[in-house]
C-alpha cells in the first residue's frame, strides 16, 4: 500500500511539473515577442460594422478582419517583393499581407483567414482545439468545427500574452486546415485550393497581446520550432487591442 501510494504521488507531482514547465514555455514566448517593437509590421486595424448581440446577451461593436496564411512569404505580401531583404528568407511560410492587428476594446471581433499550405503533424495535439471563440468554433469553408485532427492542421493561429493588473487576459487558439497538395513553395505559381476559416472572439479592455503559430513548421532545432517559427512577421506577430 505504501508502494502504491508513493507511486500515486510521484505521478502527480510530474503531472504538476509537466504544467507548470508548460505555463512557463507559454510565459517566455509571450516575454520575448513583448519585447520585439515591431515598428515595421504591416498593421491591420479592424473595421468596425454594427453592432451584434453576442450568447451572454451583450450587444458589441462588431469589428472585422482579414488575413492570410501562404506557403512563400512573397505570396503573403507581408514582406514586399524582396522576401530574402532584412534576414527573410524565400521558401518560408507567412502569414499576411498583415502581422500586427489592432482591436477596439470590448468588441466582437470576426476573422476571415484564406489558408494555402499544407501540413503534417502538431508537437501538441492540444493545438488542435478551437480555443477561446464565440461557441467555442471556427467556420470551414461553411461548416462550424470545435476541431481538427492532429494531423490535419497547416499551422495555428493563436493569440496570447501575460495577463497583470492592468490587463485582461486574452488566449485564442486556431487551429488552420492545411490543403490536400501541400501548398506552394514557388513564388508565382499557381495557388493550391485553400479554405476558408472564420472565427470570433470578444476582446476585455486595453492591452497588448502577440500571436504564434504552435505547429512546427521550422527547421529541425528546437523540436521544429526554429528557423521561421522565430522570425518576426512570418509565425508571430502582434496584436494591440485600443
Amino acid at each position: 500500500m505504501a508502494s502504491t501510494t508513493a507511486s500515486k504521488s510521484k505521478t502527480a507531482l510530474g503531472a504538476v511539473v509537466a504544467i507548470a514547465l508548460g505555463i512557463a514555455v507559454v510565459a517566455g514566448v509571450g516575454v520575448e515577442l513583448h519585447a520585439h517593437s515591431y515598428l515595421n509590421a504591416p498593421t491591420e486595424t479592424a473595421t468596425i460594422n454594427g453592432t451584434i448581440t453576442a450568447p451572454d446577451g451583450k450587444s458589441y461593436p462588431h469589428a472585422f478582419i482579414t488575413d492570410g496564411l501562404y506557403a512563400d512569404p512573397i505570396d503573403s505580401k507581408a514582406h514586399g517583393a524582396c522576401a530574402t531583404c532584412d534576414g527573410g528568407h524565400p521558401t518560408w511560410p507567412s502569414y499576411g499581407p498583415f502581422t500586427h492587428f489592432v482591436l477596439p476594446a470590448h468588441a466582437y471581433v470576426t476573422v476571415t483567414m484564406h489558408v494555402y499550405d499544407g501540413g503534417e503533424k502538431l508537437n501538441s495535439p492540444y493545438f488542435a482545439n478551437v480555443v477561446g471563440t464565440v461557441g467555442g468554433t471556427m467556420n470551414v469553408d461553411g461548416k462550424d468545427v470545435a476541431s481538427l485532427a492532429p494531423d490535419g492542421v497547416q499551422h495555428t493561429f493563436t493569440i496570447h500574452g501575460l495577463p497583470t493588473e492592468t490587463q485582461d487576459p486574452l488566449f485564442v487558439n486556431i487551429p488552420m486546415p492545411k490543403t490536400g497538395d501541400g501548398g506552394q513553395d514557388q513564388a508565382g505559381s499557381p495557388l493550391p485550393k485553400g479554405h476558408v476559416v472564420t472565427f470570433s472572439f470578444i476582446t476585455g479592455g486595453k492591452g497588448n497581446y502577440v500571436w504564434n503559430c504552435e505547429y512546427p513548421c521550422g527547421d529541425t532545432t528546437y523540436q521544429g520550432f526554429g528557423a521561421v517559427m522565430g522570425s518576426q512577421g512570418y509565425m508571430s506577430g502582434k496584436v494591440t487591442v485600443l
